[in-house]
């Protein structure tokens, strides 16, 4: 009797302690997603303060000579939205606890794209360092310089399509794994599957903007504040 008292004292510890787990891991995973759309929203701002001073036919040495520490921000920003972003796929990552391949797949893609805004970082600062000093010199042409600039552009927007198929594979693993883990019902699996497919379709339209991978980070923002709700009621 009293070991039967006992196992069942201990496996209602166990449930109490997993419930505090589900709870503060939701909570994690929803401060990761506001985070991360938060960390973007100062995107549209920098970009409304520097964007005048770019010279006709885009950036030059001069320009980013002028503006030394745009590419700090810009690298800080971007940081910003990669840690948000790992934070709540590494949060929801334990809270599904992936036992397929599949959902391993879904998980470690959510990593690789969450990730990739380090790249971003590092393509915003590249320009500011010592080495991106040398480039006045190397190409004293404008033109040259510009094309210069611009192919560096074309870089960071292809750690863009990395962070977009990254995304997309882990929305998907929101949408399937994380609704029969009871992580998200069905109205926040339809938000992930659209999610999912506009950032992904974005690509797919030759020479179309790259805006539809924003659907991602604005998925990231419901789903945190879902999150935040269900670490405040419990799972």
């Amino acid at each position: 009797m009293t070991s039967t008292s006992s196992t069942e004292g201990t496996d209602a510890a166990t449930a109490v302690a997993e419930q505090i787990d589900g709870r503060r891991l939701f909570r994690v995973a929803g401060i990761g997603g506001i985070g991360a759309f938060v960390a973007w929203a100062v995107q549209p701002i920098l970009v409304s303060i520097f964007s005048p001073l770019v010279p006709e036919g885009g950036p030059d040495f001069a320009y980013i000579e002028s503006t030394p520490f745009n590419g700090v921000i810009e690298a800080t920003v971007f940081t910003g939205i990669g840690v948000g972003l790992l934070f709540m796929v590494t949060a929801i990552g334990r809270l599904v606890v992936p036992s397929s391949t599949a959902a391993r797949v879904g998980h470690t893609m959510g990593v690789v794209g969450a990730s990739a805004w380090f790249l971003a970082a590092g393509h915003a600062l590249g320009p500011y360092t010592s080495v991106g000093w040398w480039l006045g010199d190397a190409a004293p042409d404008q033109a040259l310089q510009q094309a210069l600039y611009q192919t560096l552009a074309i870089g960071m927007v292809s750690t863009l399509v990395i962070f977009a198929v990254g995304m997309s594979g882990w929305l998907i693993l929101v949408g399937t794994a994380g609704r029969r883990a009871r992580i998200v019902g069905w109205p926040l699996a339809i938000v992930a599957f659209a999610a999912a497919a506009i950032t992904a379709g974005s690509f797919l339209l030759p020479f179309a903007p790259p805006w539809g991978s924003l659907a991602s980070i604005a998925a990231g923002l419901v789903l945190g504040i879902a999150f935040l709700v269900k670490a405040r009621r419990g799972r």
